[in-house]
């Protein structure tokens, strides 16, 4: 894979869709160089390599045993593109100029366009990481007895990794940093289950045993060590060092499913499961170059993260073609990492990774489902989904006792975030037309065998915090997203060719009714400012003007954040005031909203007049008073898209 490397720090990964691009142009500065420059960010390149076998042999009717092995290789290749030729080389109404902003380029830039900062800062993304990943896995499945069927299994996995990236800048070499690391962790595990079935009971009894081993010797070190004082990184190559304990953890596994009538049963399941952290929160150490100072550790002797998962839900049958399910579930997960940042008396300070983060995740499901069909079939899923996180510690540290007690009695990073419920619901429906629909023509039946599968989902809008560009205590989550909705469509022909073989034609329409879905935080924002225009520009309910304590200075109303002007309605803004009076520098153009009277009025060269609510009915029916994000360009994501395609399947 070649690409844009989407990291100015050397982490991997490219750009690869619209949303990722707006987020990088978000209240971030140097916008005109990140959208002009060519080489603001720089190519990268990513190759990788996979080759497995398995082999399956049955010992006998009952028994069989499965032998699985894999090895994945990849490698990152992250630098500056081809340099910037800066000779005059092209001539523009008889003016000479050199290639900017095209090319890479690492010095001062001169000339046109050097406010846009087409030099210094380009392509400072460095990687030349390796990773190399093998897999082996055996397991044995045997049909006992009538009742049980037990299967057990071995699994290793030993992961090479050769990590180096960075960010490198010759001109503005401070808070540059560079990740190294070579390790070789290996991870082993062992399992048996059992399925036992008794008179259409089915119950599946499993337990895991995980084995992980960071296999590296990590440095010994208490807080505020002189290890992290600034300039002393080198003191790492003398530290002493001590042998990481592997990990062993057991994961319980339970499902059981019972009938309770011909058409109905009830279902149980429950399960532990362990994740790996990301390589960061493991083997990373960071250093500043520029300084000479470490300023973040990883550290492998952390629990792993576990989540805990229930499930318990009900299906019933009917009319034979027909399913309803119902189900609930939980999902507690703990020991995630989170940066913990300790600061010394002398104003040193670093970031180690500890397992402090928790969430829970709980809801319920219903699901009605068509099985089968000749004509038509499909299902309608809602979901009532309700999520909340927190941390066990602090995520500042300081030396000092009173910073401490004074930050741990204003920080509010240690809040337990309120239960924030999320439903979402999707339909799916297949149509599919009879094979010998309509006249025989040329052999075929041009209006057979088509299917249409129509896709939609809806999403309810997510929770933010807005208090008007200040903090206020105790306001939290008080505004919600305008809810999304998507809608998709896929519409295939398939023709039979030669028996066995056919050949199918299909188009996949994304976003099909061209809905406008805009998201605030990913469209494009210049800065803080913009932000707040949009946000102050809304009618917000009356309610959350005057919790934020603003009800005085805006206009009431049922708008929700994601509203938006359509781009070819003129922008008419609405100022609020208490006080016509008080309005400074009016101007014809803007309606204005007396808070006392709640009435609207414009500015004349007679003074204040009474607006024609013909024409204020018109701009609050358009949001013409809506002020967009600069960028417009970003505002709205998902365009309708069609895809064409041709599968052969023999």
């Amino acid at each position: 894979e070649t690409g844009t490397g989407a990291s100015q720090s050397g982490n991997p990964g490219f750009f690869v869709s619209p949303s990722g691009i707006a987020g990088n142009m978000d209240q971030v500065s140097f916008i005109d160089s990140r959208l002009y420059a060519s080489d603001y960010w720089a190519p990268s390149e990513k190759v990788s390599a996979n080759i497995g076998a398995e082999f399956t042999h049955s010992l006998n009717e009952n028994t069989f045993y499965e032998v699985k092995i894999n090895n994945y290789f990849s490698s990152n290749s992250t630098n500056p593109g081809a340099y910037r030729d800066t000779t005059q080389n092209v001539i523009i109404g008889g003016v000479s100029f050199d290639e900017a902003p095209f090319g890479f380029f690492d010095e001062t830039s001169f000339g046109v366009a050097s406010g846009m900062r087409m030099g210094v800062g380009m392509s400072t993304s460095r990687d030349s990481s390796e990773v190399s990943d093998f897999n082996f896995s055996a397991s044995i499945t045997s049909q006992v007895n009538r009742v049980n069927l037990v299967k057990a299994g071995i699994e290793f996995t030993r992961t090479s990794s050769r990590v180096n990236y960075g960010s490198f800048d010759k001109n503005l070499q401070a808070g540059r940093t560079r990740s190294v690391w070579n390790t070789n962790p290996i991870r082993m595990a062992a399992y048996v289950q059992d399925k036992l079935e008794f008179q259409g009971m089915i119950a599946n009894v499993g337990l895991r045993l995980t084995y992980n081993n960071p296999n590296i010797d990590w440095y010994d070190y208490e807080p505020y060590s002189d290890l992290f004082t600034s300039g002393n990184a080198s003191a790492l190559d003398t530290a002493a060092t001590t042998r990481v304990k592997p990990q062993l953890v057991l994961q319980p596994r339970i499902g059981v499913s019972f009938p309770i009538t011909d058409g109905s049963k009830l279902f149980f399941n429950y399960g532990h499961s362990v994740q790996l952290p990301d390589p960061e929160n493991l083997y990373l150490v960071r250093i500043e170059p520029f300084t000479n100072t470490v300023t973040r550790v990883a550290s492998p002797s952390n629990p792993l993260p576990k989540t805990v998962a229930y499930e318990l839900g009900y299906e019933q049958n009917l009319f034979e073609n027909y399913l309803i399910r119902i189900s609930g579930y939980y999902k507690d997960t703990t020991n995630d990492p989170a940066l913990q940042t300790y600061r010394s008396r002398s104003g040193d300070s670093y970031s180690i990774s500890q397992p402090f983060f928790y969430r829970d995740v709980r809801g319920l499901e219903i699901t009605f489902r068509k099985q089968r069909g000749e004509y038509f079939w499909g299902e309608i899923n809602y979901t009532y989904d309700v999520q909340s996180r927190g941390f066990f510690g602090t995520l500042v540290q300081y030396e000092n006792p009173f910073e401490q007690r004074q930050y741990e009695r204003t920080t509010t990073a240690n809040d337990i975030t309120r239960p924030t419920p999320r439903p979402f619901a999707r339909l799916q429906l297949y149509f599919q037309a009879p094979a010998d629909l309509g006249p025989k023509v040329l052999g075929g039946h041009p209006l057979g065998g088509w299917q249409v599968v129509p896709l939609v989902t809806w999403r309810a809008g997510d929770l933010f915090t807005y208090t008007g560009g200040g903090s206020i205590p105790g306001v939290i989550d008080n505004l919600r997203y305008r809810d999304t909705w998507g809608t998709n469509l896929r519409i295939s022909k398939r023709f039979s060719v030669q028996g066995q073989s056919n050949v199918s034609f299909f188009a996949d329409i994304s976003n099909v009714i061209n809905r406008r879905n805009f998201n605030i935080f990913n469209s494009g924002l210049i800065d803080g400012t913009d932000y707040l225009n949009y946000m102050n520009s809304l009618h917000l309910p009356g309610d959350k003007w005057e919790e934020i304590g603003l009800l005085n200075s805006r206009v009431p109303g049922s708008d929700k954040p994601g509203d938006y002007r359509p781009a070819n309605i003129d922008f008419v803004p609405i100022e609020a005031t208490s006080d016509l009076a008080s309005v400074s520098s009016p101007n014809s153009r803007a309606l204005y909203y007396d808070t006392q009277a709640g009435e609207y009025f414009q500015y004349t060269d007679a003074g204040f007049v009474a607006a024609d609510q013909e024409y204020v009915n018109k701009v609050l029916d358009d949001k013409a008073y809506i002020d967009m994000p600069n960028q417009q360009f970003f505002n709205f994501l998902d365009p309708r898209t069609v895809r064409f395609g041709i599968r052969f399947s023999f």
